[in-house]
């Protein structure tokens, strides 16, 4: 299958979009339930950025990818209420696709988990030092519109 018959079987860009938004809204509800206390410095998560996308799907015309953020919050995830987190977030991820689950930092006072779709290559980032952030890279979709 060529990169734009593969990318056909997909949904929308738009479509897309609005399915990550209201996934990085779940996910942070998530981890404000396990870890209250935390101040988003953004009230809803948005879109930070359109791009090309990457390789077999950088020649296809209509073809976008975003990156998402619900922002950073103000403080840090506690360590005793990592594992609780991580078990919580990736509950809601593995939902939707994403259970492929990597650990980039795992020290004290400083956690981050990376967790992808394998279908798309899309991946959800949460990370905790000084402050929070969530994060969502997202895959490869055709724009409605074609451009």
């Amino acid at each position: 299958m060529d990169a734009r018959d593969q990318l056909s079987t997909r949904p929308s860009f738009e479509a897309a979009e609005r399915d990550y938004l209201a996934l990085l809204g779940d996910v942070r509800a998530t981890v404000d339930a396990a870890s209250p206390g935390l101040q988003w410095r953004d009230d809803t998560a948005s879109r930070s950025d359109r791009g090309v996308c990457g390789a077999p799907f950088d020649r296809v015309e209509g073809a976008k990818t975003g990156i998402y953020t619900s922002g950073d919050a103000v403080g840090a995830i506690p360590d005793e209420r990592w594992p609780e987190v991580v078990a919580s977030v990736t509950d809601v991820l593995r939902d939707r696709g994403f259970g492929e689950v990597t650990v980039l930092q795992d020290e004290p006072g400083s956690h981050e988990i990376s967790v992808g779709d394998p279908a798309t290559g899309a991946r959800v980032v949460l990370g905790t030092n000084v402050n929070t952030i969530l994060t969502l890279y997202g895959a490869c979709f055709l724009v409605e519109d074609g451009g």
